[in-house]
């Protein structure tokens, strides 16, 4: 089961003079499920009709099951493809099971009725996609949930060897999204489907598919599991947008969250500004700081702290230890080192304990405006030593002391006026 199935070479497609398609290259072997993925009008769409064989080919081939499609018929593709659109409408009242025998169409000539196998794969396939519980209903009547999942059981009812998806969740709920890729992904592993899916969703490909082929002005861009597509440059230059990348806890997959579009509003002077943070006090201040283009460093972090991954997602140079492990005055030398060119100081809203303590250790002899959230004092675990501290610091330096993030950007806006 690892020949190819279905193979693009050089195929070229287009609307008219537009060309969509330029040169994709592709082979996709036997019982994979690959999720293609790409901007809109890149031509994801396009390639699906090209092996339905709607749109025909500039130049290139494609293969299915070892032979050129150019040269099947209709009848004899439909029996090795078949194709989930992201809507389907009907103008007469066929029912469910009406829609669901139209897959066996392939199989019946032109005075062959159904037969008992026939009606008995369409039973396996409305039980297969919960369809069953209203076979007698009006097609129309359903909802998209219930309508996208009778598509799908007419498609199993073609017993076909390759099923084609075109955004088959893009008009669905979130339970109906989650359903339908959960019976295909059945399909790919227990009726050894290859299944080749448009997909909008990146978070949705990443969980459920095997591999990821990323189309960019015509030609496919990136080619490999989720983890190879799934990076921070080439998700930015699909979308055009700030995100982050994270491996999901859950599936262990990589999924992107989108940040901005629209751009803040630039800095007009330089300014470095080094956090003291931890946990996930600071996330979000860190990424607007960075959007707005301060100079940030931070520090001491516990790797995979929340305020750590961003630090590692947009750059920015932090002192880090390992988690769950204290800061040792060699630590804090470097955070201090690091510190010493900042123009402004924050110490953020994190809890502070016996671990962190010593993250305010020294300030007294920064050079850097000192900021310090009130919300430490109201979360401290040292038994008095934060209070000692924050004693200590007083009386040697300014602190200005701010309530919430939005207040400290305020205060920079303004006092950082031309």
């Amino acid at each position: 089961m690892n020949e190819t199935i279905l193979g693009f070479h050089h195929v070229a497609a287009a609307y008219g003079e537009r060309e969509i398609l330029k040169d994709v290259t592709l082979s996709i072997r036997e019982g994979g499920f690959v999720g293609l993925i790409g901007p809109n009008g890149t031509g994801k769409s396009t390639l699906i009709k090209c092996v339905s064989g709607l749109l025909p080919l500039k130049h290139g081939n494609i293969t299915i099951c070892g032979r050129e499609n150019s040269t099947l018929k209709s009848r004899e593709r439909a029996q090795m493809v078949a194709v989930v659109p992201q809507s389907y409408h009907v103008g007469y009242d066929f029912t469910v099971e009406d829609i669901v025998m139209m897959g066996r169409n392939p199989y019946l000539g032109f005075r062959k009725k159904e037969g008992p196998k026939d009606h008995a794969i369409v039973d396996e396939a409305m039980e297969m996609t919960n369809t069953a519980i209203f076979r007698d209903r009006c097609y129309n009547e359903l909802s998209g949930g219930e309508r996208q999942r009778v598509i799908l059981a007419r498609a199993i009812a073609q017993t076909p060897r390759i099923i084609l998806l075109d955004e088959p969740t893009s008009a669905l709920d979130v339970h109906h999204q989650i359903e339908v890729m959960e019976l295909i992904t059945k399909l790919n592993q227990e009726e050894h489907m290859t299944v080749l899916a448009v997909l909008h969703d990146i978070n949705m490909a990443s969980r459920f598919c095997q591999r990821m082929v990323m189309l960019q002005d015509g030609v496919v861009s990136v080619d490999g599991t989720p983890q190879e597509v799934i990076d921070r440059k080439n998700m930015e230059s699909l979308y055009n947008m700030k995100l982050m990348i994270r491996e999901s806890p859950l599936f262990h997959k990589p999924e992107i969250i989108p940040i901005r579009v629209m751009e803040e509003e630039k800095i007009s002077v330089s300014c470095h500004i080094h956090v003291i943070c931890g946990a996930t006090e600071a996330v979000r201040l860190i990424e607007r700081l960075d959007a707005k283009g301060y100079t940030l460093t931070a520090g001491v972090l516990n790797k995979q702290s929340e305020d750590w991954h961003i630090c590692q997602e947009l750059g920015i140079q932090c002192i880090e230890i390992e988690p769950f492990t204290p800061v040792t005055a060699e630590k804090q030398a470097e955070n201090l080192n690091l510190m010493k060119d900042a123009d402004i100081i924050l110490v953020a809203g994190v809890p502070f304990g016996e671990g962190n303590i010593m993250n305010l250790q020294g300030l007294e002899n920064t050079a850097g405006q000192l900021y310090i959230h009130r919300n430490i004092l109201r979360n401290d675990h040292t038994n008095g030593k934060l209070a000692e501290r924050i004693s200590s610091l007083e009386k040697t330096k300014k602190i200005t002391y701010i309530e919430d993030n939005n207040t400290f950007l305020e205060i920079l806006e303004h006092s950082l006026k031309p």
